[in-house]
């Protein structure tokens, strides 16, 4: 009679275990719950350094607004909201040094999240990267753009490369002033509009603001949704 009992209990400590170890994977001090990636592809092959050959031509095709197709509902700010995919952003952003809060804003506009996404001219995953956007930045099989951290990771090289394009600023931690300097506006803009775009109409009245309506929505949006992510104090 003393084996069953033991069995049983033996698999109750187990258990317990095996939830302990999955509240310590959560980071609640900020009040945000972390979910893990439902995949987390290793790249050997991936090299953090930017490109030093011209981009693509396809890199400033203005890509249309179709974020609101997408199927996952907008994040709410209120406390407790989980962030898809925060973990992986976390963990890219401090290895490439980029400021998170502004990856999580790229990712809330171009795709709301939704991994599997892909847009009529053919950018794919959390931060609609094109394939010949990747294939420049380094990445050898562009089907893994499906992949949340493949995505972020090559997402925040090409953010990388177009701050560093337009903006002197340290890019490894941003706050509400920056989001007003318009070295930062072009930055963004040119994530949309491509660099190409954002030089031609550097100049008055458009200081380096292309006058397109999805470009001119795209700088509002991914500014407004940094300043909510802001708020949130995210734990890093």
């Amino acid at each position: 009679m003393k084996k069953p009992v033991l069995i049983i209990l033996l698999a109750a400590l187990i258990q317990q275990a095996s939830a302990q170890r999955a509240v310590e994977q959560l980071n609640l001090s900020s009040g945000l719950s972390l979910p893990m990636p439902v995949s987390y592809e290793s790249d050997e092959d991936f090299d953090p350094a930017l490109p030093s050959e011209p981009p693509p031509p396809s890199i400033d095709i203005v890509r249309p607004d179709e974020s609101e197709n997408f199927s996952i509902a907008s994040l709410s700010k209120s406390a407790g909201s989980g962030i898809p995919y925060l973990s992986i952003v976390l963990e890219e952003s401090k290895k490439q040094s980029f400021d998170p809060e502004m990856v999580l804003a790229v990712i809330k506009k171009e795709s709301t999240f939704n991994p599997k996404a892909k847009s009529s001219v053919g950018a794919m995953g959390l931060m609609q990267l094109m394939p010949d956007t990747a294939k420049w930045l380094g990445l050898k099989d562009t089907s893994k753009l499906y992949d949340p951290a493949t995505n972020v990771r090559y997402g925040i090289k090409y953010l990388r490369y177009l701050f560093s394009q337009f903006s002197d600023k340290d890019f490894s931690s941003l706050g509400k002033e920056d989001i007003e300097n318009q070295d930062i506006k072009k930055s963004i803009a040119a994530y949309n509009a491509g660099p190409g775009n954002v030089r031609k109409y550097d100049r008055e009245p458009y200081y380096g603001i292309p006058p397109f309506k999805e470009t001119k929505s795209y700088l509002k949006l991914v500014s407004k949704y940094f300043l909510e992510f802001e708020e949130m104090n995210i734990q890093k």
